[in-house]
This record gives structure tokens, C-alpha cells and sequence, in this order.
């Protein structure tokens, strides 16, 4: 085709016909032209596609990421509800002294056991996020909505991780308080730690009905309370629906 176009050119130079040729180079230049941009079109639109895939890359890896982030929050709801219906019973019995003359010492253990087993502690996935922050991919997510939201997550994790700090700190509290004040080897017979330990039963049994008579240990449950529903009805509910909005964001943008 260039052989064909230069051979029409020569054929006009020999004959002298500068117009039809200055015409020619003219319709020449033009096509030339077209060419170019037909060529940078098309590699525009490569690299539109290119960067829409990597983008739906980016969002059905964040997506699956909040989606074991909810089943695992929906555990650490769960524990926490436990926790905190627990303590309550055990401020209820606290405030009643024919109630605590009524337990057992087994009883006794089996609720201060209660504060010392399962940290509240959410398993958070953000392998995908963290690489696709910290690689400059989140400018390749043009949905401003979710790049925004996105973007305030540190933050929106951040306190979530100090909220259960504090509810770690009150139920260490209690842990602490006991072992200044109680008798954990009565605790370990009772429970049946010390027979699965192959330790010897104790034969100067010593209870810890006492703590239910303390003050101080009250007040470390009370602020292990206060923590809790701190984190149980605000901070869990709330990022609960920060990732089903993020969900339903990555959902319509991925339909669209």
C-alpha cells in the first residue's frame, strides 16, 4: 500500500502536476492523521478496559475480605452478648445477700470462670485492602463513594480496636483481682482443671464466696459493663453497617 501511494506521487512529480499533487499529499497527510487517532483510540480504550478489570479485581477481593469480616464480627457479637448478660447475673446476685448465701462454692467458681475465658477480640481480615492501599490501587476504584469510604477504614477499624482494648483492660481487671483476693486452686478443683492437670485435689479448701462481698471487685465488673456496652451497642453496630454498605456499594458498582 505505501509502494502503491509513493508510485502515485512519483507519477505526479514526473508529470508535473504540483496541484493535484499538493491535493494528494494534503489527502495523505490526512489519512496519516486518522490513522494516528484511530490508533490512539483504540489503546485509549485498552487501557479503560485494562483499568476497569483491575478495578473489579480490586472490589471482589475487598468484598470477600468483608464478608468473612462480618461472619467473624458476628461471632465477637455473640461472646459479648454473652459476656455481658453473665456480668449482669453476676451484679444481680452481687446486690442480694440471701442469693449469694445460696450458692455453692462450685457455683462461685463457675461465675468467676466466666470472666476469665474468650478475649473479645474481632479477627479482621485486610490482607487484600492494606496491599491495594499501600500499592496506590485505591485510585484505580472510580466510584467516589466507595474510594471515600475506603479511604476513612484505618479510622473506622482503629476505634473498634480501642473499644475491645478497653473491654480487655476491665476483664484483666477482674483476672487480676482475683489473683490478689481469690483462691485460684479452688477455682482449679471445682472446674475440673486440676484433675485434668493431674493435679491433687487440695485438702484446705478455701472458697471465694468473698468476692461476691467485695466492693472493688464489683466496681471492676461494673467497669467491665460500662466497656462492653460501650462496644456492644455502639462500635460493633456501627462498623457492622460501615461493611454492609461497603458490601452494597462494590455489589451495584460490580452489576453497573
Amino acid at each position: 500500500m505505501i509502494k502503491f501511494f509513493r508510485k502515485i506521487r512519483q507519477n505526479m512529480i514526473t508529470e508535473n502536476r504540483a496541484s493535484k499533487y499538493l491535493l494528494y499529499a494534503f489527502g495523505e497527510i490526512i489519512l496519516v492523521v486518522i490513522g494516528i487517532l484511530i490508533a490512539l483510540y483504540l489503546n485509549n480504550k485498552q487501557e479503560v478496559y485494562s483499568i476497569q478489570k483491575q478495578q473489579e479485581n480490586y472490589l471482589r477481593q475487598i468484598k470477600g475480605e468483608m464478608e468473612n469480616n462480618l461472619k467473624s464480627l458476628a461471632i465477637e457479637e455473640k461472646d459479648l452478648s454473652q459476656k455481658m448478660e453473665h456480668a449482669i447475673k453476676v451484679l444481680n446476685i452481687m446486690s442480694n445477700d440471701s442469693l449469694i448465701d445460696n450458692l455453692s462454692e462450685t457455683e462461685i467458681s463457675s461465675l468467676i470462670n466466666g470472666f476469665l475465658i474468650t478475649d473479645i477480640v474481632l479477627f479482621y481480615e485486610d490482607g487484600a485492602l492494606n496491599q491495594i492501599i499501600y500499592s496506590g490501587g485505591l485510585k484505580e476504584i472510580k466510584n467516589d463513594s466507595i474510594s471515600s469510604l475506603l479511604a476513612s477504614w484505618e479510622g473506622k477499624i482503629n476505634r473498634v480496636r480501642l473499644q475491645e482494648e478497653q473491654v480487655a483492660a476491665g476483664q484483666e481487671n477482674l483476672i487480676h483481682y482475683v489473683y490478689q483476693h481469690g483462691n485460684f486452686r479452688n477455682l482449679s478443683d471445682d472446674l475440673g482443671y486440676s484433675k485434668e492437670l493431674g493435679i491433687a485435689m487440695s485438702e484446705h479448701k478455701k472458697g471465694n464466696k468473698h468476692l461476691f462481698r467485695s466492693k472493688e471487685y464489683e466496681n471492676y465488673i461494673f467497669q467491665f459493663v460500662g466497656f462492653g456496652y460501650s462496644l456492644q451497642n455502639r462500635e460493633y453496630p456501627n462498623f457492622k453497617k460501615d461493611i454492609q454498605l461497603l458490601i452494597t456499594l462494590i455489589d451495584k458498582e460490580l452489576k453497573d
